[in-house]
């Protein structure tokens, strides 16, 4: 017998008292949903996300009776079965009723609600009401205390402090202010038979040469009093192939079993480049006698997963952040994943539908960080990241803050922990947890000079590693990235060149004409963000160029204005204004009006471009001593002129995308400095678990695009390594190099730019490298 689910999504009913006149407004609303397209539909704001100011629904953040309301019928419930009504989130702060009887109190948009129905439910007309109240106006009457830091302007974050809503919605570099109300994932009734399991673990213990140890930890209820003739069956499956399948007596509701899997009948699960994404179904089935009367089917791949971590180091000494999936180290390339949509409720359907997930594989990701300000993913990302290879890096959902240390919230938080957690746990590429974003690094600038320690945060030190000992202990934890330990944070008020400790883990930013120094600089080992800082990558979409074009002619050359960090700040985008207009001075020698805003792109993105290419490359080919760079980031989740995203929010790719792709290969040849004085130097890198034959070509191109071969060679190049094959002369004049090689009868390409010139030579060399690595049709700066 199996559970049975009837869904209450579609058309609802959604009432409001609104703020201007006083008057209660009806509407029909689509749940899962938020409010702002619904007050968008009626007239009642003009675009809820504005480019050019934050404060287009701050009227709608003080409604206090958001509700929602539908009816509907209950079919007759068979005998010994439960039913449940389950929400799977609701956005922020509210309550549930049913047929007039309030049901639950809702205080996490982050998690599932549940409540008991069995006996409230009518054959006909049941009404169902929602009630979300303004979750400013609740933050109002939960004062903070001084332990806590919010980034931005004074108040501008501060209302969120004990609210489990996602971060984003307050205003960040990355989305609009939308602090949004609304059933945000499915509602629906759930049937339970009488005997089921209800959590089931599956996770591999240990991989030899001679066995797998796949452990599984279960809990079922059944209403048999006595388990006297029960059994507990344990298969995988591949297909329909039965690979092993062991039965064991149970004795207890709740247990664990090991299995001992002969080595060679399984193929194990790998990231992408270090073998096949090999997935089995593993069945776990209750039998009373010969009947099975509760069984449980996942999908699970075999693999191991584990962080060596040192945590910090000095200068000088050996640190450690090296990821090894079934024993074998691995270098780690991929990007940070924000929520496709400003709202919850769209940005879980587009990432159902699919949208951007592709681009991971495209670009030769094996880790994707899901970024703590947004959202937890459901299923669907999980289940594409399986069946392709890409590690995950899960976030719990702090991003930019120094948390309360309140005992109340603590146990909120751990409630959420435990849900997310045993929702997602199954899962192979699911590779670590992480505490939040960015926590600690704010801890280290507000608490510089006071004795207060990072280990103090009680929330990523003692209640989320708590919940991943209880319910995850076979996956590895990290208290916040970057991590920032006590004896790194007592050395805070010291000048930076007289700081002996080194993180590990560190998320790197440097203005642009910097940026190549400071790499050279940082001596941490990974590197879980990193980008231009203010000098984003820009989309020449025509649909959003229109968009922000008033703001832009405006400010295209104001004065500076104070800014506040989030987008919709006009002192943010003159922040990005100036540092990408020094930037492209500096690089192509000449200033751009707004009126020659698509050539401007291209100057920005083709520095953008060299940044993210020098990156990924120095790290891989000094690996192991750089073990992963994680870049920010992938896709806008709004409509944005300029963002430190490569893929804009209709799916536009920018050029740094492209740069990305060839930098991310698996086998790649590379043109690298080790130091900004060196010569580059070619390096052949290998990021998989065979050898490498390869036959290659370097061919310089002039300014006037006349090409000339200017080395060649052929190597076989060792599993998971890089190799320096030889230094290239620099000429004095600006080159493009063309680097291809042939692996495997196929050709592929990556370059190198020597010196500086002008736009023109520039457009001219991205002609030639988009049409020798087949993107010419694709590339929108060329269009």
């Amino acid at each position: 017998m199996k559970e049975k689910q009837i869904f209450l999504n579609g058309e609802w009913q959604l009432s409001f008292t609104e703020p201007f006149a006083g008057k209660r407004i009806e509407s029909s609303i689509t749940v899962p949903g938020n409010v702002e397209p619904t007050l968008q539909r009626l007239g009642l704001v003009a675009d809820y996300m504005p480019p050019d100011t934050p404060h287009a629904t701050t009227p709608f953040t003080a409604v206090d009776d958001w509700c929602f309301s539908r009816s509907f019928d209950a079919p007759t419930l068979a005998d010994g079965w439960r039913r449940e009504l389950v929400f799977e989130g609701i956005d922020t702060i509210g309550e549930v009723y049913l047929n007039g009887e309030k049901l639950l109190d809702v205080m996490d948009m982050h998690m599932t609600y549940t409540a008991d129905v069995t006996d409230k439910l009518r054959p006909v007309g049941n009404l169902l009401q929602v009630i979300i109240r303004s979750s400013e106006l609740w933050a109002r009457e939960h004062p903070r205390d001084l332990f806590v830091e919010q980034s931005g302007d004074p108040g501008f974050y501060d209302s969120h402090t004990f609210l489990r809503k996602t971060r984003h919605q307050w205003g960040w570099d990355n989305a609009p202010r939308l602090l949004t109300a609304g059933i945000v994932r499915p509602v629906y009734l759930r049937d339970l038979p009488p005997c089921r399991f209800e959590e089931v673990y599956l996770y591999t213990r240990n991989i030899t040469a001679e066995r797998v140890w796949f452990g599984v930890n279960f809990r079922f209820v059944t209403d048999r009093k006595y388990l006297m003739e029960h059994r507990i069956r344990f298969s995988l499956l591949d297909g329909e192939r039965v690979v092993f399948s062991e039965e064991r007596p149970v004795y207890f509701v709740q247990g664990r079993a090991a299995y001992k899997i002969p080595r060679e009948a399984v193929e194990l699960w790998w990231p992408a480049g270090f073998g096949e994404q090999k997935l089995y179904t593993a069945v776990l089935e209750l039998l009373e006698k010969e009947t099975v009367v509760a069984d449980y089917r996942e999908t699970v791949g075999i693999r191991t997963v584990r962080l060596e971590n040192s945590r910090d180091f000095l200068k000088g000494e050996e640190g450690k952040f090296q990821f090894y999936v079934n024993g074998e180290p691995i270098f780690l390339k991929g990007t940070n994943w924000k929520p496709l949509d400003p709202l919850a409720s769209l940005a879980h359907q587009k990432t159902a539908d699919g949208v951007a997930l592709p681009l991971l594989t495209d670009l030769g990701c094996n880790m994707v960080r899901i970024w703590g300000g947004g959202i937890y993913e459901d299923h669907p990302f999980f289940d594409f990241c399986d069946k392709n290879g890409v590690l995950v890096w899960q976030d719990f959902m702090f991003a930019c803050e120094v948390p309360t240390l309140d005992r109340a919230y603590g146990e909120l938080v751990a409630a959420e922990a435990e849900q997310v957690i045993k929702r997602l746990r199954n899962h192979p590429s699911l590779a670590i947890w992480c505490g939040d974003n960015e926590n600690d690094q704010f801890f280290g600038g507000l608490h510089t000079y006071n004795g207060a320690l990072p280990s103090e945060v009680t929330l990523s030190r003692r209640v989320l590693r708590e919940a991943v000992l209880r319910f995850d202990p076979y996956r590895d934890y990290v208290e916040s990235s970057p991590f920032l330990t006590d004896r790194g944070k007592q050395e805070r008020c010291l000048p930076e060149a007289e700081r002996t400790v080194v993180q590990t883990e560190e998320h790197l930013y440097a203005a642009p004409l910097l940026y190549a120094e400071k790499l050279r600089q940082c001596q941490s080992i990974f590197l879980g963000e990193t980008g231009p800082f203010y000098l984003n990558a820009a989309t020449v979409n025509g649909r959003i160029v229109e968009r922000e074009r008033a703001r832009a002619e405006r400010l295209w050359d104001s004065p500076k204005i104070h800014s506040g960090g989030d987008h919709q700040n006009d002192g943010y985008f003159t922040d990005w204004r100036t540092k990408g207009k020094d930037a492209v001075l500096a690089w192509f020698g000449r200033d751009f009006s707004f009126a020659q805003y698509k050539d401007y792109a291209l100057a920005v993105n083709i520095i953008c471009a060299e940044i993210f290419k020098d990156v990924i490359e120095y790290s891989r080919v000094n690996y192991p001593k750089k073990t992963g760079v994680l870049w920010w980031s992938l896709y806008d989740m709004w409509p944005m002129l300029f963002n430190y995203s490569v893929v804009d929010c209709d799916g536009q790719r920018k050029l740094p995308y492209y740069w990305i792709k060839e930098s991310q290969q698996d086998v790649a040849l590379m043109a690298v400095r080790q130091g900004l004085q060196d010569a580059p130097v070619l390096y052949a890198v290998n990021g998989t678990r065979q050898n490498a034959a390869i036959s290659y070509t370097v061919t310089a191109f002039s300014a006037t695009g006349e090409g000339k071969e200017i080395a060649c060679g052929a190597l076989e190049q060792a599993a998971n390594s890089s190799t320096a094959l030889l230094a290239l002369a620099e000429p004095q004049e600006p080159q493009l190099w063309v680097i291809r090689w042939q692996l495997a009868g196929r050709t592929y390409t990556n370059h190198f730019f020597t010196g500086k010139a002008d736009l023109e030579t520039y457009r001219r060399f991205v002609r030639i490298l988009a049409e020798a690595g087949g993107f010419d049709k694709e590339l929108a700066e060329l269009s």
